[in-house]
C-alpha cells in the first residue's frame, strides 16, 4: 500500500487551468518540487515558478508527489489535491478492494463457524487435555470472528470515506466508478463471511435479555450469608444481575455463553473460605435461571419487520480515523444485527436496511443505549436521527475560497462549508469573512455554518494561513530570539510598583504574543499559533471563536495557547477610576477611564444575578467545560465599575481580561501612577505635623502638569480636560499645604 499518486488519467475538471507554485533547479527538464526544502533537491539554488497543474503533474518530484502539499492549504485547488493525493481518494480506492494478506478465506470461516456453533466445553482449568485443546480451538475461532468483523468495519469505513471525498467533485464519478464498485463488492463479501459467525438464535436471545425486568433477588438466602448482611448481599446480587444482563444484551454470543459471570459474586473471597463454594453454586443457579427465563417467543421464528438504520457518522475532523475506528462505538450485538439481517446498505449516507424478527425490531426502535437511529421505511426524517454530512448538488471548484480575487468570489454555501470541514486539514480554524449586514468578521467554522444555515450571505476573505509572511515571520523571529536569550519563567512576574516601566506589561497584547510563541515551543508550530492569534484579534466578541459543542457533538479546536494570547488571567486594578470616597479602605481617585472604558471582561456572572461566585474562563471551579463560550457574559470595564453585586472567585478573580493594546497599557500605568501620587498628597495633607518628602512630590506633579496626556489615551468628550484638572488640583493642594507650612515655621 502506497500513498496515492496523481496521474494524467485523473480528470482535473475546473482545476485544469489552476496555477501551482513550485520550485525547481535551473533547467527545462528539472523536476518540480512542492517546497524549496525538499530533500531531493541536489543543489543549493532553486527558483520559484507558477505553472499550470497538468504541467506540474508531469514533472513533479516523486517525493513531493507522495507526501507534499501541492496547493496552498485552504484554497479550492488545495482542497482538491488534498482530497486526491496522500491519504486521499487515490489511496482509499486502492484499499480494501480485493483480498490481501490479512484476508480470511471461506475455508477458515467455515472451520471457525463449526467451532463457535457447537456446545461450549468447561473452562480449561477443570478440563482434561482433550477438552483444553477444544477450548483453545474455540479461542482461535473467536479471534477469527473478531478479526473478520474488524476487516468489515475498516473496509466499510474506507468505502464511506471514499464517497465523502468523491462527492464534492462530480467530474471524478465516472473515472472512480470501477474502483468504487470493487470496494463495495469487497465490503459485501466480508459482510457475508461475518454473518456466518453469528447466529440468529443468539441475537434474538440477547434482544430478549434487554427486554427483561430485574428479577427477584434472594438477598436473605442463608447460603449467601458470607457476602454480608441481607442488604449487602442484595446489592451484590443486583450488581451481578446488571453485569450479566448488560454483558449478554450487548454480545453476539448466546446468553448461555456468559454463565462464567457467576464467579463475580464471590470475587475477592478466598477459595478456602467456608461457604464460598455453596455461594458460587447458588450464583450459578441464578444465572442459569435467568438464562432460562428469556422470553420463550425469542427461541423460534417470529414475524419480521423492515427497518432503516442510520449509522453513527465519524468525526469529520478525523480525516484518517485516528480518534475512533469506524463503527467503533457499536456493541457486538449491534454489529451482529447489521451483518446478519442487512438487505441493503448505502455507505455514502450510512444507512442500512434490515429485515429483523419482532423482538430485535422492538429493541432497535426503543433506542435505549444505542448509537443506531432506527425508523420504519417512509419515516426516515424522524426526530433523533443522526445527521450525516452530505456534499451533494454542488461541486467544489474555484471561486469560493481564496484562489480567486475577492471581487470575483461567490457567497459561501452550506455545501461549501461541509466540503471544507470534510477535506481541510485544519477546518476548525478561524476565517475572515465579509457580509453586507455585519461587515468584516472573524468567525469559527461552526459559527459560520449556523449563520449560513440561517440564510446569511458571506464571502471568504482569508484564513489564518493566508496572512502575509512579512507580517508574521519578523515578529516570530524577534520573539524566538528574545526567548532564547532570556531563560526566565514562562509567565512574567507581576510588577506592583506603578512607576516601574514593566507595570501592567503582563496584561498587554505584546505579552500575549510572547506567551503564544513560548508555549508553542515543543508543542506545535509557533508560526501557525501566531497566525491564529493575529486573526483572532479581529473578532469583536471572543465568544464567537468557540461556540461550544455543535449539534453533532464536535467542538472547534482553536489551540488553548491562543487563548492565553487573547485573554489575561489577572484582574484589573480599578481603584484609580472609582469615585473618591467610594470605599473608605480603598479610596478611589475618580480618574476618567479613557481608552480603558471599552476593555472587555468575560465572566460567568457580572451582575450578581446567580447563586455563587463569578468565575473566569479556565477556572478549575467551572468543571470539565471551562472554555470561553456563549454562556459567559461580556462586560466592559465601564460596566464593571457600576456592578456593585459582583462577587469574584478567590482563585480566578471572577473574570478574564481581553489583553490591552500598547496605548491602553500606557494609560493603565499612568493612571496608577497618578493614583499613587494622589494617595501621597492626601497623606501629606492629613498629616501636616509629620515630615514628608514634599519636594520630590512637587517635582513629579509639576512634570505631569507640564506634560499633556497622550492623544490616544482619551477618545471621547473632555476626559483629557478632566485628567489635566485632576493633576492641577493635586498640584495646587500640595503647593498650598507647603506654603502654609512655611508660614507657620
Amino acid at each position: 500500500m502506497t500513498y496515492g499518486l496523481l496521474t494524467p488519467e485523473v480528470p482535473l475538471g475546473p482545476f485544469e487551468a489552476s496555477v501551482i507554485k513550485v520550485w525547481s533547479t535551473p533547467g527545462k527538464t528539472a523536476k518540480l518540487h512542492a517546497t524549496e526544502h525538499c530533500s531531493r533537491v541536489r543543489t543549493g539554488r532553486v527558483v520559484p515558478s507558477d505553472l499550470p497543474l497538468p504541467a506540474v503533474m508531469k514533472r513533479m518530484c516523486p517525493q513531493c508527489a507522495r507526501y507534499g502539499s501541492w496547493g496552498r492549504p485552504g484554497t479550492g485547488v488545495g482542497l482538491f489535491l488534498g482530497a486526491l493525493t496522500g491519504l486521499g481518494l487515490l489511496y482509499e480506492l486502492d484499499r480494501y478492494s480485493e483480498a490481501d494478506e490479512d484476508y480470511v478465506t471461506d475455508n477458515e470461516v467455515q472451520q471457525a463457524a463449526a467451532v463457535l456453533l457447537q456446545a461450549r466445553h468447561e473452562d480449561p482449568e477443570e478440563a482434561d487435555e482433550d477438552e483444553e485443546d477444544d477450548w483453545r480451538a474455540r479461542h482461535e475461532a473467536q479471534q477469527v470472528r473478531t478479526s473478520l468483523f474488524d476487516q468489515w468495519r475498516s473496509a466499510a469505513g474506507s468505502l464511506h470515506r471514499a464517497h465523502q471525498l468523491l462527492a464534492p467533485f462530480p467530474w471524478l464519478t465516472s473515472w472512480a466508478d470501477a474502483g468504487m464498485r470493487r470496494k463495495a463488492s469487497h465490503v459485501a463479501g466480508l459482510q457475508r463471511q461475518a454473518s456466518r459467525l453469528v447466529t440468529q438464535e443468539a441475537l434474538v436471545a440477547a434482544a430478549g435479555v434487554a427486554a427483561m425486568d430485574t428479577p427477584e433477588l434472594p438477598g436473605e438466602d442463608p447460603v449467601l450469608a458470607l457476602l454480608g448482611d441481607p442488604a449487602t448481599a442484595g446489592r451484590r446480587l443486583e450488581s451481578l444481575w446488571r453485569r450479566w444482563s448488560e454483558r449478554t444484551a450487548d454480545s453476539w454470543q448466546h446468553p448461555r455463553e456468559h454463565d462464567h459471570l457467576a464467579y463475580d459474586l464471590v470475587q475477592g473471597i478466598s477459595s478456602r473460605r467456608k461457604g464460598r463454594q455453596a455461594a458460587l453454586e447458588r450464583a450459578q443457579e441464578l444465572v442459569s435461571a435467568w438464562t432460562a427465563a428469556i422470553p420463550a417467543d425469542t427461541a423460534g421464528a417470529q414475524e419480521e419487520q423492515v427497518l432503516l438504520l442510520q449509522l453513527p457518522s465519524p468525526e469529520p475532523g478525523d480525516r484518517y480515523g485516528r480518534d475512533e475506528p469506524f463503527l467503533g462505538g457499536l456493541s457486538e450485538w449491534e454489529l451482529g444485527v447489521l451483518v446478519h439481517w442487512a438487505t441493503e446498505a448505502d455507505w455514502d449516507r450510512l444507512t442500512v436496511t434490515v429485515r429483523v424478527p419482532q423482538p430485535v425490531a422492538a429493541r432497535l426502535l426503543s433506542g435505549r443505549g444505542s448509537q443506531l437511529s432506527c425508523s420504519t421505511p417512509g419515516r426516515q426524517g424522524s426526530p433523533g436521527q443522526t445527521t450525516v454530512l452530505q456534499v451533494s448538488g454542488h461541486s467544489a471548484g474555484p471561486g469560493v475560497f481564496d484562489d480567486t480575487p475577492v471581487a470575483e468570489r461567490r457567497p459561501v454555501t452550506a455545501s461549501d462549508l461541509q466540503t471544507l470541514r470534510i477535506l481541510s486539514r485544519d477546518a476548525d480554524g478561524l476565517y475572515l469573512v465579509l457580509s453586507l449586514g455585519n461587515g468584516p468578521e472573524v468567525l469559527s467554522l461552526s459559527v459560520l455554518e449556523k449563520r449560513v444555515a440561517a440564510g446569511g450571505r458571506y464571502v471568504f476573505v482569508a484564513a489564518a494561513g493566508d496572512l502575509p509572511d512579512t507580517l508574521i515571520a519578523p515578529r516570530q523571529e524577534e520573539l524566538t530570539a528574545a526567548d532564547t536569550a532570556d531563560a526566565g519563567p514562562v509567565w512574567a512576574p507581576r510588577v506592583h510598583g506603578p512607576s516601574h516601566p514593566d507595570f501592567g506589561r503582563h496584561l498587554g497584547t505584546a505579552e500575549g504574543e510572547r506567551l503564544v510563541v513560548r508555549l508553542a515551543r515543543g508543542q506545535r508550530d509557533a508560526e501557525a499559533a501566531l497566525r491564529c492569534l493575529a486573526l483572532a484579534r479581529g473578532t469583536a466578541d471572543l465568544r464567537n471563536l468557540d461556540d461550544g459543542h455543535d449539534t453533532d457533538g464536535r467542538r472547534d479546536r482553536m489551540p488553548f495557547l491562543v487563548w492565553d494570547g487573547l485573554l489575561a488571567a489577572d484582574r484589573l486594578s480599578l481603584r484609580p477610576f472609582r469615585p473618591a470616597g467610594d470605599n473608605p479602605r480603598q479610596e478611589g481617585s475618580g480618574l476618567p477611564l479613557g481608552v480603558l472604558a471599552r476593555v472587555q471582561l468575560y465572566t460567568t456572572d457580572g451582575w450578581g444575578r446567580f447563586e455563587g461566585k463569578a468565575h473566569a474562563p479556565g477556572c478549575q471551579h467551572q468543571g470539565r467545560d471551562r472554555a470561553l463560550n456563549r454562556y459567559f457574559e461580556l462586560l466592559t470595564v465601564e460596566e464593571m465599575l457600576r456592578s456593585h453585586q459582583f462577587i469574584p472567585c478567590s482563585k480566578c478573580g471572577g473574570y478574564a481580561t481581553r489583553r490591552l493594546s500598547a496605548a491602553q497599557v500606557a494609560y493603565y500605568r499612568a493612571a496608577h501612577q497618578m493614583h499613587n501620587l494622589a494617595g501621597q498628597v492626601r497623606w501629606a495633607l492629613d498629616h501636616p505635623d509629620l515630615e514628608a518628602d514634599t519636594a520630590s512630590l512637587l517635582t513629579e506633579l509639576r512634570q505631569w502638569d507640564c506634560t499633556p496626556p497622550a492623544d490616544e489615551w482619551f477618545t471621547e468628550g473632555n476626559e483629557d480636560v478632566e485628567w489635566q484638572r485632576f493633576v492641577a488640583r493635586l498640584l495646587r493642594q500640595l503647593e498650598t499645604a507647603v506654603a502654609g507650612g512655611r508660614q507657620r515655621t
